[in-house]
């Protein structure tokens, strides 16, 4: 336990000098003791430099946070779903949940729908997309329980959604509707604001509740569905909250900063190196690495190709395939 403590904390102390030092990188460079000046003198009431504390405060803070919570959020999604499928190589991607959510963002914006419903249109859309995605591939997997089939399955899901996107934006007969849908398919923080943390901040709160709570349950389901049933808990009932809640965290990053592919499937295996399967364990180290990935990988997106910005799906994506491959053939090294 002494360990775990401590490598808890290795975690929290790189998150937080990763998140301080991500304040000066981006297409404008900003020093590090330039930023402890600012943030000296926004604590002490004295005058801030306009421009930089705009870039500070106003454009990277928001933004970082914003990352640091998505990542948790979707390496926490991921976690959830690999416990209920019990296969290691479910995420929200994967399983197409993302690509549902991107669907029913799109259609709100280019058939107008998320006007009717501002400002929580495409939060819905999103939310419905995601969960429509997410039955189909559990209605489709069936009672087998097997892992290839409800991997092939999301990918056929995840496919479908993706053509149901294109065909959208295909359909689209306003240029702006069509910049605003592309934001989906590549992923993006840039247009994070202010006011989209708390929605960030909540649904991270919601989400880490809930595997608290449930962890003792979460636990039995990694035993096997039978052996959870014989020793009492119901299990479809827990699978249709994980559901549920899975589907809304993916929801809200989704219609926050589009499509963010790979990071739920391999920040879970990460966290499981470092420390121990429980989900009460896991929960924290899965939490502190995701958000830790990701603010990195916003970091990487607005560096590499300084001043222009790459999309952070594409980032996540280019990396994150690869590992994804590594995992298949490593585990199903004898197929």
């Amino acid at each position: 336990m002494g360990k775990l403590w401590l490598r808890g904390m290795m975690l929290l102390a790189a998150l937080t000098a990763s998140m301080g030092l991500a304040l000066g990188m981006g297409s404008v460079p900003i020093p590090p003791e330039t930023i402890l000046q600012e943030i000296s003198a926004l604590v002490l009431g004295e005058p801030l430099e306009a421009s930089t504390s705009m870039i500070v405060f106003d454009i990277r803070a928001p933004r970082i946070l914003f990352a640091a919570m998505g990542g948790a959020l979707l390496s926490l999604t991921g976690l959830l779903m690999q416990t209920v499928s019990q296969n290691y190589l479910a995420d929200p991607y994967i399983l197409g949940v993302s690509s549902g959510a991107s669907t029913g963002a799109v259609l709100c914006l280019v058939t107008g729908a998320a006007q009717l419903f501002a400002p929580y249109g495409v939060y819905v859309g999103a939310f419905l997309g995601a969960a429509v995605a997410t039955a189909l591939v559990v209605k489709l997997a069936g009672s087998s329980g097997s892992p290839v089939k409800l991997v092939l399955m999301g990918m056929g899901i995840s496919a479908l959604f993706s053509a149901f996107t294109m065909l959208a934006i295909y359909g689209a007969k306003d240029e702006a509707q069509v910049r605003s849908a592309m934001f989906w398919l590549m992923g993006s923080l840039s247009g994070v604001q202010w006011g989209m943390v708390p929605v960030g901040a909540m649904m991270l709160f919601i989400t880490m509740l809930f595997i608290w709570l449930m962890r003792h349950e979460l636990d039995l389901i990694l035993l096997g569905r039978n052996e959870a049933r014989h020793l009492g808990m119901p299990v479809q009932r827990v699978q249709q909250l994980i559901v549920l809640v899975s589907s809304l965290a993916v929801a809200v990053v989704v219609a926050l900063s589009g499509i963010i592919g790979f990071v739920g499937l391999v920040v879970p295996h990460i966290a499981r190196s470092l420390s121990e399967s429980r989900h009460a364990v896991m929960l924290w180290f899965t939490a502190l690495t995701g958000a830790l990935v990701m603010v990195w990988a916003d970091a990487a997106a607005r560096t590499l190709f300084r001043p222009e910005e790459l999309p952070i799906g594409i980032l996540t994506a280019t990396l994150g395939a690869p590992v994804f491959m590594w995992i298949i053939s490593r585990k199903y090294k004898d197929y």
